[in-house]
């Protein structure tokens, strides 16, 4: 056994087992430039430690430059810019004291790309507001409700999951099931309900509204790293964790409605799992 692998050996044994990647993890930090790809790969194999989420998460979605010198005069711009956007809408009658601060950056947004009719009446509910409403709220719990760090990640998120191959991985996660757990597979077929579980929540809005912020963070992690196969992974968690309950709905619309609207309790049953134990399954 090389010294290195000794070393993490003995670290997980006594449980320090992030000690070398947070070693790591400091290191591709403290580069100038920083290397994207590598740290990509960094948070496509682990979970990043709390206090250097923020940070990376900005940098491998685009919010912040690879160069830490110009950091302070990215972010205000990003500042100036959503100080710009908020007015506006403010000076528009659009938003109000009382408006939800997910429905103002999807506002917002819209804004940003001009798509926001002049009318409030003439705003359509559309499953893509929905789903930017779903992830601009999951943003807001992960980041303690600071709105400027809040609304960046839900844009640059939100636009990552429009380019989710939705129809391939709804097509792995159900050959998978298939032969994981032939017995649901087949109910579920027989109930029309294989084609309308709640493939969107799932792929396009990364689990947001759907899993408990602490574990989102973790599936986060690993998407915005690359690893999007995790998604399949935990799809195919939640179908088998509550595989008892899944047997026993006889229609469609009730098991997708149990799937996104299960007892937090339920919830976190279905996310302590290990991600990188889904490579059984050999999707991560």
């Amino acid at each position: 056994m090389s010294e290195r692998n000794f070393r993490s050996h003995y670290y997980e044994k006594v449980g320090f087992r992030g000690v070398e990647e947070k070693k790591s993890l400091e290191i591709l930090l403290s580069e100038d430039p920083v290397d994207i790809d590598k740290l990509s790969t960094f948070c496509a194999r682990f979970s990043v430690p709390a206090m250097f989420r923020p940070l990376v998460w900005k940098l491998i979605l685009g919010i912040l430059p690879p160069h830490p010198s110009i950091h302070e005069f990215v972010w205000q711009q990003r500042t100036e810019q959503f100080n710009d956007l908020h007015r506006a809408l403010k000076v528009m009658s659009a938003i109000n004291e009382e408006t939800p601060m997910s429905l103002c950056f999807l506002k917002m947004f819209l804004l940003e790309e001009g798509r926001l009719p002049l009318e409030e009446e003439k705003l359509p509910e559309t499953d893509e507001h929905d789903l930017f409403v779903a992830i601009a709220t999951a943003s807001i719990e992960m980041n303690d409700e600071d709105d400027l760090e809040s609304y960046w990640t839900a844009v640059c998120v939100f636009r990552n999951g429009r380019k989710m191959k939705d129809q391939i991985r709804m097509m792995y996660t159900q050959g998978i099931l298939k032969k994981e757990d032939p017995a649901l597979y087949n109910h579920l077929l027989t109930i029309n309900s294989l084609e309308r579980l709640p493939y969107t929540s799932w792929f396009n809005a990364l689990f947001a509204g759907v899993l408990p912020t602490d574990a989102l963070k973790r599936v986060w992690d690993r998407v915005l790293g690359g690893a999007s196969r995790v998604l399949i992974y935990v799809a195919l968690t939640q179908l088998l964790t509550h595989r008892h309950t899944l047997m026993g709905i006889g229609t469609p619309d009730l098991v997708s409605q149990y799937l996104q609207k299960m007892p937090l309790d339920m919830q976190k049953s279905s996310s302590t799992k290990p991600l990188n134990s889904g490579k059984r399954m050999g999707v991560t």
